[in-house]
């Protein structure tokens, strides 16, 4: 084609099957969106901030398994956009970042908002998207600019994915192209070479003839054809599975073998199996994080044998030593690894009524304040009644704070793409954005944000965004005036210091109606369940507004004792006052720490 730059840009990314970019117009960009003034297939999506833009980039790659675009004008437009390009860093959702810089004939002079790095205390695009991307450059010349897209989508989408930025001068923009444009959509295809042969036959006999095997299923298991394979194969090995937060629903968490997510907010199931002498675990597209494993608890390692499958080689072995590791995509080793099960005869394991019974002690998605019926709500009651109202189509963007504990331990889904989740560098305010990228992406399918009033107040201008467009979006928030997490680690780890943790709360349904929305407010038993299902037959967003008891906390002695190995704190057991105390030997029990350390003693 001949034109523009920028007019190359959207021809390459209409070619790309791209059909929204989100962002913030400026000054030094307005050459991208006049490119985009004539494409019918592109649409421009204005955000209230350029975080948002970010953010709901990384929910729309999230949400429809594609390339998200985000873009900036220069300086301060690039900057907003960091912490959102980071989430999508951490979750491995290829994203592609525009930014906008001054002229090329201005760098080094100190134009207005010049980005370039080169002197006179100018910051650099480059460098500061340097650490949170695949890839980063800045395009000098209009001729390089095609090569530049190209070598950029193919870093996006192949291997383990993630974000990639373009820093586009403005003359850069402007000036004239005359090239081809050539299709990227190619390279999107993951890694799905065979795995090495050897170690697959190495992962199937060790799995075949463990006593007490388990999987535990990370992100990586969620993608392609992940949760049908997993599915097959702890069908076949009679193997309970346990998820990571990001892996919720990799099996859905109502099947026999399911335990649930593990980890500090994990359910008793799951935390009592993993954490209760597992010979041989096959971990899945997992970076075995802090969370999932108890801040790397040894008892989260197996007796005999750890099997690491995962798209990117630098994961395995990283935080357990692994004897066997697999690098590839999780559902074509999976798969290979059921058909090497199957030549070796397959198992005769019976696990199914030992899990049946373990969830039953364990009250598996069934604890008593699930269905407590004082007032304020318990949110663990919260989290029953959306699970009542909500289809399994729906997708469940969760934010983070408390709001993201009930839903990984008291919300019980049936999808692997059910939750969506950016809670890898766990920014506030990261779900009630995304979500409006994920309706986007997949328009058939419902939208809602389970989020906390802080979390709300940290982006919840785009509600006015999703007003713009015409965006059926729901928000449930979880209301208690305070920032939730960071009181109750004052109080358990502080000595109750309570401090700078609460806020003014605004009417919530008055400030959903002021941006154009429907507000809802849900205080007693049954009226979240209502007001959910009033919801998802609107036309435009909703929030649903639910105060909840400020005094329930999520188990909090795990991740009290993180805080302390990382910020040298105090003993807990020092710092607690006799209620506090007694909550955390609950949630000791609860974990299953009870149970082993009775185990330990009566092997004395």
């Amino acid at each position: 084609m001949k034109g523009t730059g920028a007019q190359l840009v959207v021809r390459c990314l209409e070619q790309e099957g791209v059909e929204h970019i989100f962002g913030v117009p400026g000054g030094h960009l307005l050459a991208l969106y006049d490119a985009l003034y004539d494409s019918d297939y592109i649409k421009a999506i204005l955000t209230k901030h350029e975080g948002g833009a970010a953010f709901m980039a990384a929910g729309y790659a999230l949400a429809g398994d594609r390339l998200g675009v985000c873009c900036a004008t220069v300086g301060p437009g690039a900057t907003n956009l960091v912490s959102g390009v980071a989430c999508a860093y951490m979750a491995s959702l290829p994203l592609l970042v525009l930014t906008a810089q001054v002229g090329t004939g201005s760098l080094g002079r100190g134009a207005l908002q010049e980005a370039g790095g080169i002197g006179l205390r100018t910051p650099s695009h480059t460098a500061i998207f340097s650490s949170i991307t695949k890839h980063t450059e800045m395009v000098l010349r209009s001729d390089m600019l095609g090569e530049a897209l190209r070598r950029s989508l193919r870093i996006a989408q192949t291997g383990r994915p993630g974000p990639v930025h373009l820093d586009l001068p403005a003359d850069v923009m402007r000036g004239t192209v005359d090239e081809p444009i050539v299709p990227v959509g190619q390279y999107r295809p993951r890694l799905h070479c065979l795995p090495d042969p050897d170690a697959v036959k190495e992962a199937a006999r060790l799995l075949a003839h463990a006593h007490t095997p388990a999987i535990l299923a990370g992100a990586g298991a969620r993608r392609g054809q992940g949760p049908a394979a997993l599915l097959a194969l702890a069908e076949m090995l009679e193997c309970p599975v346990a998820t990571t937060l990001l892996g919720k629903g990799a099996l859905s968490e109502h099947h026999q073998l399911a335990l649930g997510p593990v980890g500090l907010y994990g359910t008793r199931a799951a935390n009592e199996y993993l954490r209760g002498g597992v010979d041989v675990l096959l971990a899945v597209g997992t970076s075995l994080h802090e969370f999932t494993t108890h801040v790397w608890d040894p008892a989260m390692r197996p007796s005999q044998a750890l099997i690491h499958i995962d798209i990117d080689p630098e994961q395995i072995g990283r935080n357990y030593a692994t004897e066997v590791g697999l690098v590839g995509d999780a559902g074509v080793v999976l798969s290979a690894i059921r058909d090497a099960v199957t030549l070796l005869g397959g198992v005769q394991r019976p696990k199914e009524q030992l899990i049946v019974r373990l969830k039953e002690q364990t009250e598996y998605f069934d604890e008593p304040a699930m269905h407590s019926s004082t007032t304020p709500l318990k949110p663990q009651r919260v989290m029953a009644e959306l699970e009542q109202a909500l289809p399994d189509s729906a997708m469940i963007f969760t934010d983070i704070g408390n709001s993201l504990a009930w839903v990984e331990r008291n919300l019980r889904v049936s999808r692997a793409d059910q939750v969506m989740s950016l809670a890898g560098l766990a920014a506030m305010g990261s779900g009630v954005a995304a979500v409006i990228g994920g309706k986007l992406a997949r328009p058939d399918r419902p939208a809602i944000c389970v989020c906390g009033d802080g979390d709300l107040q940290m982006h919840g201008m785009e509600i006015a965004t999703a007003t713009s467009y015409g965006l059926p979006v729901i928000w449930l928030v979880l209301e208690n005036g305070m920032l939730g997490m960071i009181k109750d680690v004052q109080v358990s780890s502080y000595r109750n210091r309570r401090i700078a943790h609460t806020f003014f709360q605004p009417d919530l349904v008055k400030l959903a109606e002021a941006l154009g929305g429907i507000g809802l407010r849900a205080v007693a038993p049954g009226e979240v369940r209502a007001a959910v299902e009033a919801a998802l037959s609107a036309t435009g967003p909703v929030v649903i507004a639910v105060p909840i008891d400020p005094d329930e906390m999520p188990p909090t002695k795990p991740r009290m004792l993180a805080i302390e190995r990382s910020m040298g704190l105090p003993p807990v057991s020092e710092s607690l006052s006799l209620g506090g105390i007694r909550a955390l030997w609950t949630m000791f029990h609860e974990s299953g720490g009870l149970r082993r350390w009775l185990s330990r003693r009566r092997r004395r």
